[in-house]
């Protein structure tokens, strides 16, 4: 069980991984060196790594969001192919499901020639046990709360004004390294490019500033702090406010996305609670506060987060 002071310290470093630890340690109110413990304590338990989220459209892509369904599979032919898209060089978030869909991936490609020709390796990797997909385009609103997962009501940043910022190879080698690791520091991403840590911290403050780097997060065991479903909503544009509203103001609701053109749903829920009893209790209030007016297109539970939102590789190429 995590404390208030362990509560504090996540929330700081999911909201900014890269946050030194002498400012977490001041705005968790320990001193540098109890908040270094705490947070190596945690890493051995609940957090799994940290990484940099990337606007992938500066550097050419579009996500898509690909949802799968398999047939006659065995356990270790999922692994399998489980391992197959982690490694793919344009698969990112990746999530083995519980319901009509076997799994739910992100895939970013350059246009829809490119997301063909992945979505055709991908099927021909799963060969005969693959039975059907559907793929949503890239969401037209987000909004993520991660500070909830540990109890802590997220702060809603609207992004500032994007400055325009063409980038070279250099800039590429950078947001690959702290894609993979963004508590990267100066002084190494200097060693490995050959390049004073100031020219790199010029670059990393102007790639934030273009919104080329849009933060930088912390992926969390979540099935330490409960269990992960997804729901899909077609609503009524007049409920639309008050359902956003609804989702920001609720302590277990992790995040929407709002589709735009998909005629069997609108709007992902992401909700997570200590059970299923929880979980039901929320469908229940939802249903008594929305109503008929907006329609449960379908649930799944997400058994496991294979692969965090890291920026693929192929997009570094």
């Amino acid at each position: 069980m995590l404390d208030a002071k362990d509560k504090k310290i996540v929330s700081e470093l999911l909201l900014n991984s890269r946050k030194p630890v002498s400012q977490i340690a001041k705005s968790v109110a320990l001193s540098r060196e109890v908040t270094l413990y705490r947070i190596k304590k945690l890493e051995k338990s609940l957090i799994k790594h940290y990484f940099t989220t990337i606007n992938f459209e500066a550097l050419g892509f579009k996500r898509f969001i690909c949802f799968i369904q398999l047939k006659g599979i065995t356990v270790e032919e999922e692994n399998k192919f489980l391992e197959y898209l982690t490694k793919h060089k344009f698969v990112t978030y990746l999530g083995p499901t519980i319901g009509k869909w076997n799994m739910v991936l992100d895939v970013v490609a350059k246009n829809d020639e490119h997301l063909k020709d992945i979505l055709s390796e991908i099927k021909n990797e799963a060969k005969d046990y693959f039975e059907s997909y559907i793929v949503n385009g890239t969401a037209m609103d987000v909004e993520i709360y991660p500070t909830k997962l540990v109890g802590i009501k997220s702060r809603i940043e609207k992004k500032e004004k994007e400055i325009k910022y063409k980038m070279d190879q250099i800039d590429k080698k950078i947001l690959l390294i702290l894609s993979i690791n963004s508590k990267a520091e100066y002084k190494d991403l200097s060693k490995k490019l050959k390049l004073s840590a100031n020219a790199i911290k010029y670059r990393i403050k102007s790639m934030e500033k273009a919104n080329i780097i849009e933060g930088y997060t912390t992926s969390l065991d979540f099935k330490q702090i409960g269990e992960f479903y997804n729901i899909q909503l077609k609503l009524s544009s007049i409920y639309e406010k008050k359902l956003i509203a609804y989702i920001r103001n609720h302590e277990n609701t992790l995040f929407y996305y709002k589709y735009f053109g998909n005629e069997n749903w609108d709007i992902d829920i992401g909700f997570i609670g200590k059970d299923s009893k929880e979980f039901r209790k929320f469908l229940l209030e939802f249903k008594e506060v929305f109503g008929s007016h907006i329609k449960i297109h379908d649930m799944y539970i997400i058994t496991d987060v294979v692969k965090d939102n890291v920026a693929p590789e192929g997009i570094f190429e």
